[in-house]
Parts: C-alpha cells; sequence; structure tokens
C-alpha cells in the first residue's frame, strides 16, 4: 500500500510494505571463531537493553578470511533478517538512503538499504552489514553517522527532509574492514571507529589451527581430511609470504573459499585421469583467478605449491604412503 502521507515537497509515495523475511539467512555454513569474536559479539547483544551498550562491530583481516560469514552466521544464530550495505568508492547518499524512481508513469520512492534497515529495527534486531566499510569515501560515510549512534535515525533530503527513525538497540551493526597494503581505501578515524564499536581481528583459519581449517575443507569437500591437511599447509605458506613485508610478489593470502575451491578441483581433476591434480587445481582456482593481475606473484605462489605438493595423490591411502615416504623433501615454512 502505498504510504498515504505523502510528502508536500516532493508529493512522491513510498510503498513501505516490506517482507523483511526475504532478508533472512538460510543454510549457512557454521562459522568457526578465531578468538571467541562470535561469542563475544553474541554476549554484547543479548545484555545491550540492560548495559545500553549499542551492538556495533568492527571486523578486521585480510580478504576471504571469513569476516562476511560472520555476519551471516551470526544473523542465522539470531534469527535476525540480514541488510548488506557492499561498500566501494562510489556509493553516494541515494546509494544508502533511497532515490526517487519512475514506475508505470509515476515517481515514487525507493527506500536505499539503510533505511530499509532502519525500519525493519522497529519490528525487531536486524543485522545491518557495512561491508568494506573502508572503501567508502568520507562524504557518503557522513550519512551513516546519525544511524549508528543513538539517534538511529536517517533523514531523507531528497523526499523532503523527512526523518526515519529506527530503534538504536535493535539495528546491530557489523561493519568490515580489508587490511593489508594490497588494498585502496579510505583511512578510518578515531571518530568513526568509536562509532563501529569493539573490533574485533580474523585471519585465515589455517594461520590460527591448520586442523581446523582442514576439517571445515574435509567436510566441505570430497577430499581426505590428510589431503586437505597438505592443501591448508601450502596455503598457509603462501599466506605467510603475504604476511612477509619483504616479499617482492605476493601480497595477498588464499581466501578460505579458493581453498575450498581448490580441494574440490583437485577430487575432479584426480576423477579425470589428470596428471598431478592437486598442483593444477591450485594453478586454475587459486592462483590464475586470484593473481591474474600480478604475475610475478602467480610463479612464486605456484614455486610453492610445487615444492609442496608436486605428485601427491589423491586417494587417502595413498596419501598416507605418500607422506610417509621419507625421501620426501618438503620445502616450505615450518608448516610440515
Amino acid at each position: 500500500m502505498l504510504d498515504e502521507q505523502r510528502n508536500v515537497i516532493t508529493g512522491m509515495p513510498v510503498d513501505r510494505e516490506y517482507d523483511f523475511e526475504e532478508y533472512y539467512q538460510t543454510d549457512v555454513p557454521r562459522y568457526i571463531q578465531n578468538d571467541d569474536e562470535l561469542d563475544r559479539m553474541q554476549a554484547d547483544i543479548r545484555m545491550r537493553k540492560i548495559t545500553g551498550k549499542l551492538p556495533r562491530f568492527l571486523l578486521g583481516g585480510p580478504t576471504g578470511c571469513g569476516k562476511t560469514h560472520c555476519a551471516r552466521y551470526l544473523a542465522s544464530r539470531l534469527d535476525a533478517p540480514l541488510i548488506t550495505i557492499q561498500g566501494k568508492y562510489s556509493l553516494h547518499e541515494g546509494d544508502l538512503l533511497g532515490s526517487p524512481a519512475l514506475v508505470n508513469d509515476q515517481t515514487v520512492w525507493n527506500d536505499g538499504p539503510l533505511t530499509r534497515a532502519l525500519l525493519a529495527s522497529r519490528e525487531g534486531p536486524v543485522v545491518l552489514l557495512l561491508d568494506e566499510v573502508n572503501r567508502v569515501r568520507p562524504e557518503a560515510k557522513g550519512v551513516l553517522f546519525s544511524a549508528l549512534d543513538d539517534r538511529g535515525c536517517v533523514e531523507l533530503d531528497s523526499r523532503g527532509g523527512e526523518t526515519v527513525q529506527g530503534d538504536p538497540q535493535n539495528l546491530i551493526v557489523i561493519a568490515t574492514v580489508n587490511e593489508g597494503p594490497e588494498y585502496v581505501t579510505e583511512r578510518l578515524d578515531r571518530a568513526e571507529r568509536r562509532r563501529f564499536g569493539n573490533k574485533f581481528s580474523i585471519t585465515y583459519l589455517g594461520l590460527i589451527d591448520v586442523e581446523k581449517e582442514a576439517h571445515l575443507v574435509s567436510d566441505q569437500t570430497p577430499i581426505s581430511r590428510l589431503l586437505a591437511i597438505e592443501i591448508v599447509k601450502t596455503a598457509n605458506d603462501i599466506r605467510m609470504q603475504a604476511r612477509d613485508e619483504n616479499s617482492l610478489a605476493i601480497n595477498a593470502g588464499v581466501p578460505t573459499a579458493m581453498v575450498l575451491s581448490w580441494a574440490r578441483s583437485a577430487f575432479a581433476y584426480h576423477d579425470a585421469g589428470l596428471d598431478d591434480p592437486a598442483v593444477e587445481a591450485a594453478r586454475d582456482a587459486v592462483l590464475r583467478p586470484f593473481y591474474d593481475d600480478n604475475r610475478a606473484a602467480q610463479e612464486q605462489a605456484m614455486q610453492i605449491v610445487k615444492d609442496r605438493l608436486s605428485g601427491i595423490p589423491v586417494e587417502k591411502d595413498a596419501v598416507e604412503s605418500w607422506l610417509a615416504d621419507e625421501r620426501r623433501i618438503v620445502k616450505g615454512n615450518g608448516y610440515a
């Protein structure tokens, strides 16, 4: 139903009969914590009405380490809708708040994701994900501030100054930032960091616990745990090179999603009878797509893969025999 209170300046109607159930997250794979970050966020959320602390959180870490997955999993655990704003340099006020649109020869107002999140917070908890917020220009980030603090509202200047009020305690904000020298980003100043609340650092799961990431890989792909461990160790070697300030080529680690893709292709290549499936899968599923703009990084990472995995079989028993071969020389960074 169109809002009967049409703005006297713009005359633009707006349909706000939203079904927020479409934003609920289903079938989200289990998130494995780095350092109890999920438990800590849930503790703050659970006690927010008593403590008065606004549920605002900032997740930092390299690309592909699980920050967005963490937000999705939290929303599913809370049984709350998830509304996402994807950060980018070209983002402007209308992308956040909304803008006019021509529908059937009539100009109507379409709410943006920030406005919809505030409206959803009137009905109950809602998770607002500000993904890669450090890619957003300061002018656009300024639009967020009145929604993030205890005002919990925005003003729609393009709709005649309408104020949309939400419930600040029901608006659960998770902002993510990609950290590393390879990211072209806008710096978050102290006032912005304060608005984004508690900060948690997340890194690649394999660097925290090889077994945990290997379990994730073997659980979600057809490969054995032993092969998963070797693939994760190899990914870790590349990740450690990305961390090394003296590394001349590799400046980004391998995301967990690409480790999963690597494992799936390795199994498929083995089933097709292709030679050296784990190595060739790394080339096709990780190195070419992820380092396509950096030939030196491709070559350095490929050498790491070959040093560790060249000739490794895929079948579980064969992997055991291969690992037991005393003649095998592992060239890695201490993960053997």
